[in-house]
């Protein structure tokens, strides 16, 4: 499996390499797809998407521009895994599946302060895409059912937790197809009887922006999640073993899709005190596109989208 990932990856970045999109082509097609617009109160804005309880859970700052091309306004996201779970985010443009070629970005701050991840622990910082009337709120199942029901979910997901036990952090994003309820897992697992996903160890470093960017390929029957640092003058830069893919020929029912993208805040059904997972990350961006993106850097540089 680890050959076949390394694989995946080479091909994938040879055909970004090779790709002929220019910045103005991921210009139009940022204004074609879907973004979280921070330049105001999300939390107030009409048409926004509030699910469970995830207003307990954020916080809108009118704050300076933390990169080059990044606009005053941001949204803080607690991770905390024992509050109960909720989603934030706004409708997709147009509903993709899994025969669809897109790309989704967020740029966020990890925040140190207060920062707590339990190595007896395993919980996740996340964001992703869901289907509004599939996806339920509980994602990791408890000690007295494990089945979840976060079905036709697509996330970004790093488990910041390291233990001698398991090792970490693990950058792991996850999918979860459509409901399997003709499996003989379904009813013990749910969720998971038709789940994928990936990970690799990867340590994000803290206190600085960073570009995390999900691209689903299923002409290459992979999704490729990476992360990058944001640097001074606005480029952005692969940290060195932040990349993890997930083999779609491993999802057992390939069928899904999506018709929102936002955070993904959940709650941990196997969590005590202390808590597996407590942070606070500061979203600066999050936006998904049709297609493919050449150059990551024009992310950062996009007009705001069109508002009523």
């Amino acid at each position: 499996m680890k050959f076949k990932s390394s694989l995946v990856v080479s091909m994938i970045l040879a055909v970004l390499a090779g790709a002929g999109a220019t910045a103005q082509k991921t210009v139009d097609a940022v204004l074609n797809g879907t973004s979280l617009w921070l330049g105001s109160d999300p939390r107030e804005r009409a048409g926004t998407l509030i699910e469970g309880e995830a207003l307990a859970r954020l916080s809108w700052q009118a704050d300076a521009p933390a990169f080059p091309g990044d606009r005053p306004g941001s949204l803080t996201a607690l991770y905390d895994a024992r509050l109960a779970p909720g989603r934030f985010g706004v409708p997709l443009a147009e509903i993709w599946d899994q025969d669809d070629t897109f790309t989704a970005a967020a740029v966020f701050v990890i925040e140190p302060e207060g920062f707590r991840a339990d190595p007896n622990g395993f919980f996740e910082i996340s964001w992703g895409l869901w289907n509004t009337a599939q996806t339920g709120m509980n994602r990791t199942g408890n000690f007295s059912d494990f089945a979840a029901d976060s079905f036709e979910l697509l996330e970004f997901a790093w488990f910041p937790n390291v233990s001698d036990f398991f090792g970490g952090p693990f950058l792991s994003p996850a999918l979860f197809g459509e409901a399997d309820e003709a499996s003989p897992l379904f009813p013990f697992l749910g969720g998971f009887a038709n789940f994928a996903f990936g990970s690799e160890a990867a340590t994000l470093p803290m206190g600085e922006p960073l570009m995390a960017v999900l691209e689903h390929r299923p002409e290459a029957d992979a999704v490729v999640v990476s992360v990058h640092r944001v640097i001074q003058g606005g480029r952005v830069v692969p940290i060195p073993g932040a990349v993890s893919v997930i083999d779609l020929t491993t999802l057992p029912r390939r069928m899904y899709s999506f018709d929102a993208l936002g955070l993904t805040l959940w709650q941990d059904g196997f969590s005590g005190e202390p808590s597996s997972l407590y942070a606070r990350v500061t979203f600066h961006r999050l936006v998904a596109v049709p297609g493919r993106v050449n150059r990551l850097e024009s992310l950062l540089h996009l007009p705001p989208p069109a508002r009523p």
